[in-house]
């Protein structure tokens, strides 16, 4: 789907995650002319889940990036496209579309649908922003390779900060779940899980101050 040329259309998309391409899809099957804008890869936070259990229609569960490409794959099958492009802004036009302006140019549209997602929640601690990429991640299925064999913390309490965790504990030495409160705000399936693996440890009511460490 990217690698397409930038264009105007009917409807117009900004993000091309799981909500993106649901929407591209409907917009398809009622005869829009749609193009999705996507500035990095397709499939969003979602295709950095290592597992998901609790979408319909996949009993046994299924991974994010399976379920991010499915979907992707279906809104493709109904002729929507997606362009490589980042917004800078968007403009109402004279003519009443919509005029967004990309890292690749302007396009018009009649409407645009806004599916940006949600990005990771920093901590805003010292040591964060130094030490990103070098030891701070915030994807266990993106880098959590780098980190096999060795000790590691997540920091919170709920699915997504659980999940991660029980997905590290199958390739790190040691899972330190670090959380704020007395109780984990993740579903119960997520926590028994977390619980019935030994080399996971809950750090109760505990708060990151600082994060240190070598070059």
């Amino acid at each position: 789907m990217l690698g397409l040329p930038l264009r105007d259309c009917e409807v117009a998309i900004v993000g091309a995650g799981v909500a993106g391409c649901t929407a591209a899809l409907y917009a398809r099957r009622f005869g829009l002319d749609t193009v999705v804008l996507e500035r990095a890869a397709p499939g969003g936070q979602t295709a950095t889940a290592a597992y998901i259990e609790n979408y319909p229609g996949f009993p046994e569960g299924i991974s994010g990036l399976d379920l991010a490409q499915a979907v992707m794959q279906q809104a493709k099958k109904f002729g929507a496209e997606c362009v490589s492009a980042e917004i800078m802004g968007i403009s109402r036009a004279e003519d009443g579309r919509w005029t967004l302006h990309t890292d690749q140019g302007d396009m018009k549209a009649i409407a645009v649908i806004v599916a940006t997602g949600a990005q990771p929640r920093k901590l805003g601690v010292p040591g964060e922003e130094e030490f990103a990429g070098r030891g701070v991640s915030y994807c266990a299925t993106c880098d959590g390779f780098f980190f096999r064999g060795q000790r590691v913390a997540v920091v919170g309490g709920g699915n997504t900060a659980v999940d991660e965790a029980v997905y590290l504990s199958d390739i790190c030495d040691r899972v330190y779940l670090i959380h704020r409160r007395d109780r984990l705000r993740a579903e119960k399936y997520l926590e028994d899980r977390a619980r019935s693996k030994p080399n996971v440890e809950i750090l109760w009511n505990s708060v990151v101050a600082e994060i240190r460490g070598r070059e």
